[in-house]
């Protein structure tokens, strides 16, 4: 073999061994390098108002008591309507934690640190909790701190509360069907509310056509779904054109009269199709208001279609 041969040979083993060198001495192998981001679920078709049902306490409307180790501030909230409320406290931190604690009325106390933020508004409120109010009405709202929180280094800007549902809901099930019940829907609204009585166990006092209702699910298994929701509505208080909307699909139907509000009647409104597999959403929101108030809802219900 020639000296040239012999070289080249050479030249090409020390590369080898050199990229396998490589290999070994670098980072382990990335588990997550064959993983695919999951695609952002789109939105829906028409713009509903995230604001609404939610009410916000200020600083400049609170009661500021300072303290040698801990300080309290104090306020009276005045809610609309009963339900559930995501607590959440607006601030800006310069510290690295602190520990805070939510008091609303007599039964919910919520506890959690704050950290260090860029802000109010950064991120949104820090939701510490939730608090079910059983009534509208007035309800004393105070937070503890452990340091002072209107100096520098910590300001409270508020306390927001927002609406949350009444239970998580239920994710598809072995069979394929997602089973959406009324209380796990969060309200967005200032009329419209989960009735917990077991006689209704239903959305209700829907008397608002802004007011509107949302649930969030896992999908495991995505395709085509039929679509059911059982509605009651009085005497006479039919008419109401109301949108159903999955994701980016929208489906328009008009509210029957059942005779009652909890007179309950599964309607199949057709087929949607879901393609993707997490997080999904679904929302009605009344397009129009015929009677005194638009209907009643207790559970909606997607059934996979076989062969989808």
């Amino acid at each position: 073999m020639s000296r040239f041969a012999l070289g080249l040979t050479a030249f090409s083993l020390l590369l080898l061994c050199s990229t396998h060198a490589e290999e070994a001495v670098g980072v382990p192998p990335d588990p997550f390098k064959d993983l695919v981001d999951t695609p952002d679920i789109p939105g829906y078709p028409i713009e509903l108002d995230r604001s609404r049902g939610s009410f916000v306490l200020t600083a400049d409307e609170g009661n500021y008591v300072p303290g040698s180790h801990f300080a309290h501030w104090h306020w009276k909230a005045n809610a609309e309507r009963w339900g559930n409320y995501f607590v959440g406290i607006e601030y800006a931190s310069k510290q690295p934690k602190l520990g805070v604690q939510v008091r609303v009325g007599e039964e919910a106390v919520l506890k959690g640190y704050a950290p260090r933020n860029g802000g109010p508004g950064k991120n949104g409120p820090l939701v510490v909790g939730t608090a079910y109010l059983p009534k509208a009405g007035e309800y004393p709202v105070t937070l503890l701190t452990g340091a002072p929180s209107n100096v520098p280094t910590f300001q409270v800007k508020g306390i927001h509360f927002m609406p949350a549902p009444e239970s998580e809901p239920l994710g598809q099930s072995i069979d394929g069907t997602i089973e959406l019940h009324a209380k796990s829907a969060t309200t967005f609204a200032t009329k419209m509310r989960y009735e917990p009585k077991p006689e209704k166990d239903c959305l209700g006092f829907w008397s608002e056509i802004d007011d509107w209702a949302e649930w969030q699910f896992d999908v495991s298994t995505p395709g085509t779904f039929r679509l059911e929701l059982d509605q009651g509505c009085g005497e006479g208080q039919g008419g109401s054109e109301v949108a159903l909307l999955v994701n980016d699909t929208k489906i328009t139907f008009t509210v029957e009269d059942t005779g009652g509000f909890q007179n309950w009647k599964t309607r199949d409104l057709g087929t949607i199709e879901i393609a993707h597999a997490g997080k999904n959403k679904l929302a009605v929101k009344p397009l129009s208001k015929k009677g005194k108030a638009v209907m009643d809802i207790r559970r909606i219900l997607l059934t996979p279609v076989p062969g989808s």
